[in-house]
């Protein structure tokens, strides 16, 4: 997961409470339904997203599917 600035051919937008997310068009038919939040704990921060299909796991080192 990376910090982009731009939207390319390539992406699709979508901007929930105000936040706006960039998807690449392949890998968003694995984001469906996914819930995205950022978890800030003393061992450090990060984002952790979490599917139906994932149920747990390891949060935002695979997308909470491993």
């Amino acid at each position: 997961m990376t910090l982009d600035e731009s939207k390319t051919d390539e992406d699709i937008l979508d901007v929930e409470h105000g936040v706006s997310i960039l998807a690449d068009k392949k890998l968003s038919v694995h984001l469906e339904g996914a819930t995205i939040d950022y978890i800030d704990s003393v061992n450090g921060g990060g984002f952790e997203i979490r599917t139906a299909k994932s149920g747990g796991g390891c949060g935002s080192s695979c997308g909470g599917g491993c």
